[in-house]
């Protein structure tokens, strides 16, 4: 707080101009910094391009225990003045509601024009990046001319909540005419065939590519190891959810130990520390990966996966491995996201009951079906993920409307 707070003083009395200015939550961080900026960053260093990265994080603590970037700039001051205002303006008219948009939108406007007014009069940057659309409307009041994009940080559907639903964009990209940067053409396409409103064309969303590298496919095979992403965030008591796990687990475990099945837990990153699933036994062929480690430090050693809808689905694609889809939870249900608007090649792979994983894991004993499998489930992600196209994130940021001179 005391950095932030010495930084955005600072702002008051002296001129702060950039090319860019890259912006995200705290959570999305691993290992220190967050992974989604790294070629961006690159390119800017390379370059030359002036940047600063400011960093956002849960005042609550909710994301106390993911490491912060000694790099970035924390935004917590200018957060806590946001909660202040915000509170102050809900108080004094009830309209100021986030049932309401349109009321939530003006208030979040009127918040932004006084933070501005005093914080940012002499503040100027041609482009933001975003995550998650994280403080779109502060970044369009303080500079209106602007580029502001947000790069996509996981799914997109017509469902998400801040991208598409109901086949019509969220009012935020509209209100404050976002683009998107999207990792490859078929979520391209995606956003722009499902959008009614025409918001979504080739002039806003923009195929930049993945913030990882994309390997080569190469070969694997079956070593009966299962990686289990849980989906425990945001979305209350996950009671419910750990029972229908409990149940799969529980009525097959005598398949897993017949034959030698190994099964890995991983926690969502941003899971409530104090909400946990826990089985009432021991169970030999179970264990959990820590928190903190990342997916491409796991792939190796396992080649099978086991979700709901989770992202990470995409992620051991690319590696060649397949997914296995729980279906039992209603608002988890991954029929309409993965199977139904993603298309996901086996269509097999998508368990209702919990009587039905066993034929499936059988359905992999042969190798050859199983690499069947394997390249078919590679060759589907890699429709949806591209490799990064630095050329055209120059293009795009340098081709910007704004000028300091504006």
């Amino acid at each position: 707080m005391f950095k932030s707070i010495l930084y955005f003083i600072s702002t008051i009395f002296k001129n702060r101009n950039y090319d860019i200015v890259f912006v995200y939550l705290n959570h999305f961080n691993r290992e220190g910094e967050t992974p989604f900026f790294k070629n961006f960053i690159e390119v800017c260093k390379e370059n030359n391009i002036n940047y600063i990265e400011f960093e956002e994080t849960d005042l609550k603590g909710a994301y106390s225990h993911y490491p912060r970037n000694s790099r970035a700039i924390p935004l917590d001051f200018i957060t806590l003045i946001q909660v202040l205002l915000r509170k102050i303006f809900t108080d004094k008219d009830k309209n100021y509601s986030i049932e309401k948009y349109d009321n939530y939108y003006e208030r979040e406007k009127k918040v932004s024009k006084i933070i501005k007014n005093i914080f940012f009069r002499k503040f100027n940057s041609k482009v933001y990046i975003v995550l998650a659309n994280n403080n779109v409307t502060l970044w369009r009041e303080i500079n209106p001319l602007a580029k502001i994009i947000d790069y996509q940080h996981g799914m997109i559907w017509n469902g998400h909540d801040t991208t598409l639903v109901d086949f019509e964009p969220h009012q935020i990209k509209t209100k404050n005419s976002i683009i998107n940067m999207v990792y490859g053409k078929r979520f391209r396409d995606l956003l722009i065939d499902f959008d009614k409103t025409n918001f979504y064309s080739q002039n806003n969303v923009i195929d930049i590519g993945f913030y990882n590298k994309i390997s080569s496919y190469q070969k694997r095979e079956n070593k009966r190891v299962i990686l289990y992403s849980l989906q425990n965030v945001d979305l209350g008591s996950n009671r419910e959810y750990y029972e229908i796990i409990k149940k799969i687990i529980y009525s097959n475990q005598d398949y897993f130990i017949q034959n030698n099945y190994k099964i890995i837990f991983k926690n969502h990153p941003r899971y409530d520390r104090n909400d946990k699933l826990i089985f009432e036994e021991e169970l030999s062929f179970v264990s959990w990966v820590d928190d903190n480690v990342s997916i491409d430090k796991i792939t190796n050693d396992i080649s099978l996966h086991i979700t709901s809808k989770s992202t990470t689905a995409f992620d051991f694609a690319l590696k060649g491995i397949p997914t296995i889809f729980v279906d039992m939870l209603s608002s988890r249900s991954p029929k309409d996201i993965f199977f139904n608007q993603y298309n996901y090649p086996i269509k097999e792979f998508r368990v209702t009951k919990k009587e039905q994983l066993e034929p499936l894991l059988d359905m992999l004993e042969t190798n050859q079906k199983y690499q069947e499998y394997s390249y078919q489930v590679y060759s589907w992600a890699k429709e949806f993920y591209q490799e990064f196209d630095e050329k055209k994130f120059i293009n795009l940021i340098k081709n910007s409307e704004y000028s300091h001179e504006n």
